[in-house]
């Protein structure tokens, strides 16, 4: 860390001190322990009134310390070698990023002199508690970093620490995952990716032998842990066409089925690829190395495409040097395409949020500030989107490069009016910071032709593959396909730009959509009728396909027709607090029955092992959940006369009904924000279609321009979203 004065630079363990972390052996994910700090006071002392700061990565979800029940989970002490007395509290936003969280240390009493100890024990047992909850990622050098305040000034710099950092690793396998190529050809050999993963998602090694891929002709396999976190085969066949989806099995049971494989007959134009469109790592706020970021994307999460997006205001020269050198290495052409790029991270004020690509193997750096960089240059400031497109627009003049801009909404969020349809063809859908649906349909409105991405914006070096960690990241990240000719900066740029793609919450669906023979993306001009033609193969049952004309529904279709079941209620929660930062609501509650019983209760898209329902009895449910505008609930199973009321308490909602009006019709409770509100519904789906061809008309088409596009929601609540196709209608021919 430096100040104002600079002279922390040189500062070493002689004044400040040093820290040792015990023990230091490898940390499984998710588990439970105990770990030492222990400080050694530096020549400098501490004043009463300093102390020590102690924290995590920002992204680092390890369990939130308390320091008031010995026998609970993350109980922390304190103690040092000298009578000295501490006041401990935790501060979520304590200290600077990346190292946001802290407890914070104060010397009450007695100063501390040089050589002096201070240990503070991270999931103290010895009164009962089971530890400290380690994070949910792997990170390779996880670091608990400490910092001093020697004189009492609130100025706070990092200490030394003598002992290695931390290795988490990911935990047992909980699964097993296939993943191949969304469209083959016949006879064509393709690679297919099987992989283990942990309760927490996470690539992990696995022994399982007698494995069968169904491939034509079938493929025995094994799976080793000398494969490591992944394994891929090549060799891969299917001869007949037709949408497939691979099973693995291990005798007779089905172990898993990969994404659907669309298998043509003549290969196609246009490839499918997937890819990631941002993303960091502790080069600034996130975790893991730049080089572990690309490994990651290309050999576990298995990505066609990705590009690492640092913040700028963060990002040291030295940083922005590594970025290229480790991109430009990774990127090898019709196998993985590295596309060079950072986050340009100006305040909503000026702009927001804008991810900036590069079709070169290099680029201008206009930063919004140097606010955490030492070495500011004014001349490379670029303070508002408005300066930053200007200064893109040279740089495209004088070099014929390939230059995408993704305005988005991560922590910071871009303003909707700050527009520059030079360069900004796409917007961000989903992240696992929110799903930002709104923003689609606030650009729209504002006759602006976009089209969407989905990203991860990881921070926990698991592009393409990124699972919630922190409330503020409590999504699973998504994913960007593209019908792209080829596989290599320029052509993947290229469909980008031409809008040529679309977003999902993660899964790999495969959404086809065109307008008069017109691709996503496309803006054309025709007479009426044009014909809306729309493809969808799901990773999982398809419950609803809605097509828009910007923000007006054209026609809702359900190719799973729902059912009334009243033994069974269906209640779900959604929302967001509203558009920027700290958006996520905790619906950490229940229900309560008043009569009858609860036979059964399952979670609704709570996959994660933070989340999900807590406790059950035969009138009572108790759940952990976050939404970030996804959509959270539970199923109930039950046996209760129409006169039971059903009392819901959780998050903003407490409301009561019967049990008789939710047989009759859904029960609805808006409680404002963006979009927050619960559903009660005993309307339930059963079938298990997948695959859904359908041929739209507008009915309502009138002249003008039109921005056609479409929403697919699975059963299991994940969601694809198209490009919009820009249809105009001339005056006149309307009818």
């Amino acid at each position: 860390m430096h100040t104002a004065n600079g002279r922390v630079h040189d500062l070493t363990a002689r004044e400040l001190g040093s820290v040792r972390i015990e023990p230091a052996g490898e940390i499984v994910v998710g588990s439970m322990g105990t770990w030492t700090l222990v400080y050694t006071v530096g020549r400098y002392g501490i004043d009463v009134g300093g102390g020590l700061r102690i924290g995590t990565r920002r992204m680092a979800d390890w369990g939130i310390p308390q320091f008031d029940d010995p026998k609970a989970d993350n109980y922390v002490t304190v103690g040092s070698s000298t009578p000295a007395n501490f006041a401990l509290r935790y501060e979520p936003r304590g200290h600077v990023r990346p190292f946001r969280a802290v407890i914070d240390v104060q010397l009450t009493s007695h100063a501390l002199y040089p050589g002096d100890e201070v240990r503070v024990v991270l999931g103290d047992r010895s009164h009962g508690s089971l530890g400290m909850l380690a994070q949910s990622f792997p990170e390779s050098e996880c670091e608990i970093a400490a910092f001093v305040d020697c004189l009492s000034s609130g100025e706070y710099v990092r200490v030394p620490q003598l002992s290695p950092p931390l290795r988490v690793v990911a935990g047992s396998a909980d699964g097993i995952e296939v993943q191949a190529p969304s469209i083959v050809t016949v006879d064509m050999p393709f690679r297919v990716q099987i992989r283990a993963v942990d309760r927490f998602g996470n690539p992990t090694a696995i022994d399982h032998g007698d494995l069968t891929l169904e491939t034509d002709p079938s493929m025995t396999l094994r799976l080793d842990r000398a494969d490591g976190r992944a394994r891929w085969i090549d060799g891969a066949r299917l001869l007949r066409p037709g949408v497939r989806r691979l099973a693995l099995r291990s005798g007779d049971e089905v172990l898993a089925l990969s994404n659907p494989i669309r298998v043509s007959e003549t290969p196609s134009d246009h490839a499918v690829f997937w890819g990631d469109t941002q993303g960091q790592t502790a080069s600034t706020v996130g975790a893991g190395s730049v080089a572990e970021y690309f490994a990651y994307a290309r050999d576990l999460a298995g990505l066609d495409f990705v590009t690492h997006q640092a913040n700028d205001f963060m990002m040291p020269d030295a940083a922005w040097n590594e970025i290229r050198e480790e991109t430009n290495a990774f990127d090898e052409p019709g196998r993985f395409t590295a596309i060079l790029g950072y986050e340009w991270s100006g305040t909503t004020g000026a702009g927001g949020d804008r991810n900036v690509l590069f079709s070169g193997d290099d680029g201008p750096v206009y930063r919004s500030s140097f606010w955490q960089v030492a070495e500011r240059r004014v001349e490379a400031e670029r303070d508002s989107a408005a300066e930053l497109h200007r200064s893109l627009r040279d740089h495209v003049r004088r070099t014929g490069e390939d230059v995408l801009l993704i305005p988005h909404v991560g922590g910071r969020r871009s303003d909707v009016d700050v527009h520059d349809p030079e360069f900004e063809h796409l917007i961000e859908i989903c992240s696992c910071h929110a799903i930002f649906e709104w923003r689609l349909f606030e650009a729209l409105a504002r006759g602006q032709r976009i089209g969407v991405a989905g990203a991860s914006d990881d921070h926990t070096c698991r592009p393409g593959l990124a699972f919630p960690s922190t409330p503020e990241m409590a999504l699973r990240g998504g994913l960007t396909a593209v019908f792209a000719k080829d596989l290599d900066r320029k052509a993947i740029l290229e469909a980008l730009s031409a809008r040529r793609c679309y977003g999902t919450t993660g899964q790999r669906i495969l959404l086809h959509v065109e307008a008069n023979g017109h691709p996503m993306g496309a803006a054309f001009a025709t007479p009426l009728p044009h014909v809306i033609r729309i493809q969808a193969s799901g990773t999982a049952p398809i419950d609803e396909i809605t097509v828009f004309d910007r923000g007006r529904i054209v026609c809702r279709f359900e190719p799973n027709p729902p059912e009334r079941d009243p033994a069974r209620i269906r209640l779900t929660w959604t929302g967001a607090r509203h558009q920027d930062r700290n958006r996520a609501i905790n619906w950490d509650g229940g229900l309560e029955l008043s009569q009858g019983r609860i036979i059964h209760a399952s979670p609704l898209n709570m996959y994660q092992p933070k989340e999900g329902i807590v406790a059950a009895s035969e009138t009572t449910v108790r759940w952990r959940s976050v939404t970030a505008s996804q959509v959270e609930g539970v199923l109930l199973e039950v046996d209760a006369p129409d006169t039971a009321e059903l009392h819901f308490k959780a998050g903003p909602a407490d409301f009561r009904f019967e049990i008789g009006e939710v047989r009759e019709r859904d029960v609805a409770r808006d409680f404002g924000g963006l979009g927050i509100g619960v559903a009660a519904t005993t309307l339930h789906c059963s079938g298990d279609e997948t695959e859904v061809a359908l041929e739209v008309i507008d009915p309502q088409a009138a002249s003008g321009e039109h921005a056609y596009h479409v929403r697919v929601v699975q059963r299991d609540f994940a969601r694809a979203w198209s490009s919009p196709i820009y249809a105009t209608i001339e005056e006149g021919k309307a009818r």
